[in-house]
């Protein structure tokens, strides 16, 4: 098979190879639940030394904004929205500030969770 026709996920049976749209619509899913939101498990960065969070250097408002984005895009892919995700040509685009028809189905963006606190300082985002 081809290099990206090639994806391995890790199950409760062990490895198992699956498809492109598989490991992509993963990924989504794994985003959009809140895998690199402040107080998940995370994930290892493989370039830092030790164990640091993916996440760790992201400011809580692009931490978010990736969530509520990978949600925004799960629920278009839901719905058809294939073409427009992959940016293929004469598509539509998906926008995260408003609402967008997909086979007749309304799908709108996520709102952002977080809140910027009162003070000047900005908390440790991991």
């Amino acid at each position: 098979k081809q290099w990206y026709q090639r994806r391995v996920a890790i199950t409760a049976g062990g490895l198992q190879t699956c498809t492109f749209t598989f490991s992509s619509r993963r990924s989504l899913q794994l985003l959009s639940a809140g895998i690199l939101l402040p107080g998940s498990a995370s994930i290892c960065d493989p370039c830092e030394p030790g164990f640091v969070k993916a996440h760790s250097f992201m400011s809580y408002e692009d931490q978010d904004s990736l969530a509520c984005g990978a949600q925004t895009l799960l629920r278009a892919l839901a719905h058809g929205g294939y073409k427009e995700i992959l940016g293929i040509p004469g598509a539509r685009t998906v926008t995260f500030d408003s609402a967008t028809v997909f086979n007749g189905i309304i799908v709108t963006p996520s709102k952002f969770a977080y809140e910027k606190p009162s003070g000047d300082q900005q908390p440790n985002g991991s």
